[in-house]
C-alpha cells in the first residue's frame, strides 16, 4: 500500500548531508498497513495518532526499500523513537496532516533529525518556555508576522537536533540547553551547557530549513 501512498520528498532530503533519502505523504493511513510487530503499540491509540504512526512508518519503509532493505518492522523503543534496522539511520515527523521520514545509511549518516511545524504556529505566550534570552531578543526585534515564523523556526530547529543528538546519546534535553542563530535557509545551534553529544560530534552543529505550503521543515543530522 504505502509505495503508491507516498512521494519521494527531494527537498526534504536535501536539508541533509549526501545519502539521505526522504519521503513524505497526505495519506490517511489505517492501522491494517503496519506490520504485526508495529500494530502492537496502537491498541488503545485514537485515529489521530493512528494515522501519524502509520503514515510515519509507511514513509520511513519506502526510503528504507530505496536503501535496498526489505520490508522491515520499525518497533518503538523505550524512548519511543523508532528503532531503526542495523545499518540505518532515520527521523520520522508528522504534523498537521502531514507525515515525512528521512533515512540513510549509517555509514553514511550517523544521526538524523527531522522535523516539521506548521508556519506561525508558536505563538508569544509560548516564547519564553522554548526562547533563550538571546533568542527572545531577536523576536522582540523583529515585525509580528516575522517573530511568528522565527520562533516556529527555533522551536522546529531545536526538535530536528534533539532527535539527532539522542539517537547518539540517549540525552534528553531542555529548551534552554541550546541556542539557535537563523540565517538564510540554514541555522545553527549552540550549546548553552555541556552536552554528551560534544563528545562524539564537536559543536556548533548547522542545520537547514524550507518553507513549504504553510509548513517550515528542519533538518540536521551528524556524519
Amino acid at each position: 500500500m504505502f509505495a503508491e501512498s507516498v512521494n519521494a520528498a527531494p527537498h526534504i532530503a536535501a536539508l541533509f548531508a549526501e545519502g539521505a533519502v526522504a519521503y513524505q505523504t497526505r495519506e490517511r493511513f489505517s492501522a491494517d498497513s503496519l506490520l504485526p510487530q508495529e500494530q502492537q503499540y496502537l491498541l488503545k491509540a485514537v485515529p489521530k495518532r493512528i494515522h501519524e504512526f502509520a503514515g510515519g512508518r509507511a514513509c520511513a519503509r519506502a526510503g528504507l526499500a530505496q536503501l535496498g532493505y526489505g520490508t522491515v518492522a520499525l518497533p518503538m523503543g523505550t524512548d519511543r523513537a523508532p528503532v531503526w534496522p542495523a545499518g540505518a539511520s532515520g527521523s520520522i515527523t508528522h504534523t498537521d496532516g502531514v507525515c515525512a521520514a528521512v533515512v540513510a545509511s549509517s555509514a553514511d549518516i550517523r544521526a538524523l533529525g527531522l522535523d516539521i511545524e506548521p508556519a506561525s504556529s508558536v505563538k508569544r505566550e509560548l516564547w519564553r518556555r522554548i526562547c533563550t534570552p538571546a533568542e527572545l531578543q531577536t523576536l522582540q526585534s523583529q515585525d509580528e508576522r516575522t517573530a511568528l515564523q522565527s520562533a516556529t523556526l527555533i522551536f522546529s530547529a531545536k526538535e530536528a537536533f534533539y532527535k539527532c543528538q539522542h539517537t547518539l546519546t540517549g540525552q534528553w534535553l531542555g529548551f534552554g540547553d541550546i541556542s539557535i542563530s537563523i540565517e538564510p535557509n540554514s541555522f545553527t545551534v549552540r550549546p548553552t551547557r555541556s552536552l554528551q553529544i560534544a563528545e562524539q560530534s564537536a559543536g556548533p552543529w548547522r542545520g537547514r530549513y524550507l518553507h513549504e505550503a504553510g509548513l517550515i521543515v528542519t533538518g540536521l543530522c551528524i556524519v
